[in-house]
């Protein structure tokens, strides 16, 4: 097919990739070319998982998720107040009140310290990554952007109806044929 050649293009949306997947092998076993069917992702299938598991009514305002931030400040806590626990119970840090560190000795003094800032590490980590509810709730029909995933394939006019039955079988959002006449492409009314 030459470049000016006439010819037709069909295009079809797919909300999840994996059906648009299906529809571009059902093309090429149809007996379409594989160079002439392109699949153009959208959006990965982690995305997907990720936006259909949020809570449109969240606020998410944390660096990681909650259980993660829970664990990373219960160990950054209790390393330090591990540490300063030592440090106490040892004499080595001077601050007022260390006297009661001293008396149980420099072992007990570092384990109560880990316990303790452990605890207010996870607490604080928990607290910091939660999600919030909305102070209202969302409006509108279609909260969330889609990224459609796009199957096309280009064929001649006597292999245009094989070609768009194909693809709806898979059901796309939406269809639409383009035929190229002379370098431009215009949109075919569906019939």
């Amino acid at each position: 097919m030459s470049d000016r050649a006439p010819r037709q293009n069909i295009t079809a949306l797919f909300e999840h990739p994996s059906a648009a997947q299906d529809a571009a092998t059902a093309l090429v076993d149809a007996g379409f070319d594989k160079s002439r069917v392109t699949l153009q992702p959208g959006a990965s299938e982690d995305v997907l998982r990720t936006e259909r598991n949020q809570d449109p009514d969240l606020i998410y305002r944390g660096f990681m998720p909650a259980d993660r931030g829970l664990s990373l400040g219960f160990v950054a806590g209790f390393l330090a107040g591990g540490l300063l626990g030592l440090m106490l119970g040892s004499g080595s840090l001077e601050l007022m009140g260390k006297e009661p560190a001293m008396a149980i000795g420099p072992f007990w003094s570092a384990a109560v310290g880990a316990i303790v800032l452990g605890l207010a590490g996870a607490l604080a980590g928990y607290m910091f990554n939660t999600p919030l509810p909305a102070p209202e709730p969302p409006e509108g029909e279609n909260l969330r952007v889609s990224f459609p995933t796009i199957v096309s394939v280009t064929t001649t006019g006597d292999d245009l109806q094989r070609a768009r039955e194909t693809l709806e079988r898979s059901s796309p959002r939406s269809v639409a044929v383009w035929q190229a006449d002379n370098g431009d492409w215009v949109r075919v009314a569906a019939g």
